[in-house]
């Protein structure tokens, strides 16, 4: 008993010990000393340098699948307030979802399109992941259907370069990011019934052993028998200055909808919606490179070999304690062999860690790695997803 009190504390101080280190604070009055020396920014990187947040719009994706719009023929008899569905044509891959049933009472026949709508349900979460990012200035979803309608983009899947230059112009946009669906695919698996007689088998063995794997049969089919749905799509931002793909990801996901032998309509839309936006997060770090936050050092100031760095962005860009901030070098670069000058952006060793004092526009940071004295006022610096750690755990 003595013993577990004695870890039991020792659990407790080491809590305690990292509970009071999770704090980044500092005491900016104790800093007097001022680093006054400005960045020089070469005219050839003053482009760069100077860039605001680029304008960004999100255009529906093109749907290249066998799966999308398509018509429900559907025969319904009820007797005694019981329903049975006849057939449902859905998509462009046939009839899902057959069914037999009485019809001694009374019949009806309906016919109506259906609208998977697959190419619009990724616009609104890739807008939102570009909207957090704090970086980029989002075009209206008004403005965007406006140009969409007038290109016919849906029609042209942004295939022709052309067609994005001349949408980016219209709505000043920098970049655009569009996608497709490439494909969907339905796999039923039962493998119950062997798994069930196998299991029933071993149950009635002496050994430990076999029965266990005769229950992690039966267990194992229970969890992943039934209509898997699988898709793939493709994400890309695209420079509509140069009509270049800058950045193309694919994503795929699989959703067990349950033992469906003929899902409907809607299950199968709703899974290929899954799987696509559950694959989004994925694509945080690469959209950083992107439209992360931007902003520069406004002071500098020291104590000892000690700097701590005021930088000019904060609470309106999403800035949260023990943030990361890496900094960014601009230098003129002269090709020796044609004399062409041309910027060249590299990343400083010096990394930045937001304090516990952040103002809606401002941030204070410490050092997290590198010489803080070789910092000068007016560097870029720029948002990262890092957190910086402490302790043990750094």
């Amino acid at each position: 008993m003595i013993k577990i009190v004695k870890n039991a504390t020792l659990f407790v101080m080491v809590v305690i010990t990292i509970t009071g280190c999770a704090k980044n604070e500092i005491d900016i009055a104790s800093y007097q000393n001022k680093i006054k020396e400005k960045v020089t920014i070469p005219d050839i990187c003053k482009p760069q340098y100077n860039s605001a947040m680029p304008k960004v719009a999100v255009v529906d994706f093109t749907n290249n699948s066998t799966f999308g719009d398509g018509q429900i023929n559907r025969t319904t008899s009820q007797t005694n307030s019981s329903a049975i569905i006849g057939g449902t044509k859905v998509g462009r891959s046939g009839f899902v979802g057959a069914g037999v049933g009485e019809s001694n009472t009374v019949s009806n026949s309906e016919n109506r399109d259906l609208k998977a709508r697959l190419e619009q349900a990724f616009s609104g979460p890739l807008e939102d992941m570009v909207s957090n990012s704090g970086g980029a200035v989002l075009l209206s979803r008004n403005d965007m259907d406006k140009i969409d309608s007038e290109l016919k983009l849906q029609d042209s899947g942004l295939v022709d370069p052309k067609t994005v230059v001349k949408l980016g112009k219209l709505v000043g946009a920098k970049y655009i990011i569009t996608g497709s669906i490439d494909n969907v695919d339905l796999k039923f698996t039962d493998n119950g019934t062997v798994a069930n007689a196998i299991g029933n088998e071993t149950a009635r063995s002496k050994d430990n052993a076999t029965r266990l794997v005769g229950l992690l049969l039966q267990v194992g089919a229970a969890a992943t028998d039934g209509m898997v749905i699988t898709s793939k799509a493709t994400i890309k931002i695209i420079d509509v200055e140069t009509g270049k793909i800058e950045f193309s990801r694919t994503l795929g996901g699989s959703t067990n909808i349950g033992k469906f032998k003929n899902p409907s309509y809607d299950q199968i839309v709703g899974a290929v919606k899954k799987n696509i936006i559950d694959g989004l997060p994925a694509l945080n770090e690469d959209f950083a490179t992107y439209f992360s936050v931007k902003g520069y050092i406004t002071q500098l100031r020291y104590q000892g070999k000690d700097v701590v760095a005021q930088v000019n962005v904060g609470r309106d860009f999403k800035v949260v304690e023990n943030q990361i901030f890496k900094i960014l070098n601009f230098d003129s670069l002269v090709d020796p062999l044609n004399g062409n000058e041309s910027c060249d952006i590299s990343i400083s060793k010096v990394k930045l860690k937001a304090t516990n004092q952040i103002t809606p526009t401002s941030t204070w940071a410490t050092i997290e790695d590198g010489d803080g004295m070789s910092l000068k006022l007016g560097q870029l610096i720029q948002k990262t997803h890092e957190k910086g750690s402490f302790g043990i755990f750094k």
